[in-house]
């Protein structure tokens, strides 16, 4: 009989953190050791942030999908003197790298894999409670605590400045909250993460999700994409290289008609969903597919999201339309309706980062570039921006595109 005593004791983090295991660290710093070698203008802004230390005396907090090229950039702003606090997105989150991260850079990180959303709210606030001087956002989710919410609205006045990621973010601050108190640069502003980063690596990733999700064969396959930005368009053109028939669902008439010039079949939602073998929904907004969607579709269709939010797919009414779910593959759940089977990749989290590894490595090279430099450009000279929300200032997208033109082209 083995004593209590006799147990191996789990390790515990020196730091505050919310974490799944500190014992996986060893495997996610092969995954960031391999990231970084993929990276070369992450791995020179390294060497420059540890000799410059532009973050020194700062805390920069981060909401942002925590995984191996997150890493990467993590490294570069704790080797340029910042204390980091990080959160990340419900069902992305690599537990395995939060351990290495945790303990090669003493970030404090609250986030895994299968936390809720609730958690997830949970988690921004206690990035919060580290008093800031940056925040890092994905979609909003801090400043809408910080916006809306009493004990964290003193951070309003004293934040020198903040990044956004993304569209569905750059949404919210300017059509939902009163975003005028200090500067936030949207990265999403920029073409370059817009034509490189949503376009060509968002697509690509958006089908090798779906494609080690469900293990099916999208040749021939009738595939709506509703959502034509550049995130839509990227991954409607990267299904049609895969032999989909691909019909696209845009609201935006002039972004229909771009679709339609591109040589895709455009529809209403209505009229495309009764024929769809798979739906893929990646709008960053609320409510796209609900219960009058999910009656119009047919037996064993396929539905993914990849757009920001989970709720783009009202899974509470699909729910109630089902006697039964199962889950049949690790990113697969099927919903028994009255006369059809319907299935549901990744919980409608984001099907890139939960079933696959999200954008290619190089790609988000150029994407953490971008939100490295614009920190930097807040912590160094925040004076030079208006207290709004507003693009990355045109010299640091212009140093990030020469600085890819010079790694990327070899010819």
């Amino acid at each position: 009989m083995t004593n209590r005593a006799d147990k191996p004791q789990i390790s515990k983090p020196s730091i505050d953190c919310e974490i799944a295991d500190i014992r996986l660290a060893p495997q996610g710093r092969k995954r960031i050791d391999w990231a970084r070698s993929h990276m070369p203008i992450m791995s020179n802004i390294i060497q420059r942030f540890e000799k410059e230390q532009p973050f020194k005396g700062l805390t920069i907090g981060i909401c942002l999908h925590v995984e191996a090229k997150t890493g990467v950039w993590l490294e570069a702003l704790t080797k340029g003197g910042a204390k980091v606090a990080i959160t990340g997105s419900p069902g992305t989150t690599q537990d395995e790298t939060v351990a290495a991260i945790v303990e090669d850079y003493g970030v404090h990180v609250y986030s895994k894999r299968d936390e809720s959303f609730d958690d997830h709210l949970r988690y921004c606030q206690k990035v919060l409670d580290h008093q800031p001087d940056i925040i890092a956002d994905n979609g909003a989710d801090l400043h809408e605590i910080i916006f809306t919410q009493n004990k964290y609205q003193p951070l309003i006045t004293s934040l020198l400045g903040a990044t956004e990621e993304t569209t569905t973010g750059a949404n919210r601050l300017r059509e939902d909250f009163q975003s005028n108190q200090f500067a936030t640069l949207i990265i999403n502003d920029t073409q370059s993460k817009r034509i490189i980063e949503n376009r060509f690596g968002v697509g690509s990733s958006v089908v090798d999700g779906i494609m080690r999700a469900t293990n099916v064969m999208l040749h021939g396959k009738k595939v709506v994409v509703i959502g034509y930005g550049y995130c839509g368009s990227g991954t409607a053109q990267r299904l049609r290289g895969m032999g989909a028939h691909v019909t696209v669902v845009e609201s935006n008439p002039l972004t229909k008609l771009e679709a339609h010039m591109e040589g895709f079949y455009t529809s209403s939602l209505e009229e495309a969903l009764p024929n769809a073998d798979m739906v893929i929904t990646i709008t960053g907004r609320d409510n796209i597919l609900q219960k009058q969607h999910f009656e119009l579709m047919r037996h064993n269709t396929i539905i993914a999201n990849a757009g920001h939010f989970q709720r783009e797919i009202n899974l509470l009414e699909l729910s109630e339309l089902a006697h039964r779910s199962d889950k049949i593959r690790p990113q697969v759940t099927q919903y028994h309706l009255e006369n059809k089977t319907l299935f549901v990749l990744s919980d409608a989290n984001l099907v890139n980062l939960a079933a696959g590894d999200g954008n290619p490595i190089e790609i988000m090279d150029l994407g953490l570039a971008l939100q490295s430099l614009s920190l930097e450009r807040i912590a160094l000279n925040a004076n030079s921006l208006q207290a709004i929300p507003q693009p990355v200032p045109y010299d640091i997208e212009m140093d990030v595109a020469a600085l890819s033109c010079q790694h990327w082209i070899n010819h």
